[in-house]
């Protein structure tokens, strides 16, 4: 049983060095069939160092691009609920001028009823009179 043990951490400490060795570029012969045993036997320790000591760079990537699209999208919603409050009270300024306007214009109708009115009740020596005063000889 004691022999088992020292046969496996034999094992797991020459495939640590071939991975340190690979991973350092020392295993790099002309030969490819013994390049590719090399890396098959690095292929554990490349691993277990990429889970533990280098986090995964494209998540990384994608998490930091996703933090700055937050960041962007807080900093436009601002400007657009400032554009839409400013549109909101340019709507209310119009409502009120339009209402304004309405008004106005309900003034001038009815002194245009009125107007008509009395010109109608003009005789015609009073119509020429105003048509002389307004339009000249």
């Amino acid at each position: 049983m004691k022999y088992w043990w020292i046969t496996i951490l034999v094992i797991v400490v020459v495939l640590i060095v071939v991975g340190v060795l690979y991973d350092k570029g020392m295993l790099n012969f002309e030969w490819q069939g013994l390049t590719m045993f090399f890396a098959t036997l690095a292929g554990p320790y490349a691993f277990v160092k990429k889970i533990l000591i280098h986090k995964n760079a494209k998540a990384e990537s994608i998490m930091q691009k996703h933090k700055n699209i937050k960041e962007e999208e807080k900093i436009h919603r601002v400007e657009t609920d400032t554009q839409i409050q400013e549109k909101e009270k340019r709507i209310q300024e119009l409502d009120v001028e339009i209402k304004q306007s309405e008004e106005k214009i309900k003034k001038i109708e009815k002194k245009k009823k009125k107007v008509e009115k009395e010109v109608r009740e003009y005789s015609i020596e009073e119509t020429q009179d105003e048509a002389i005063y307004y339009f000249g000889t």
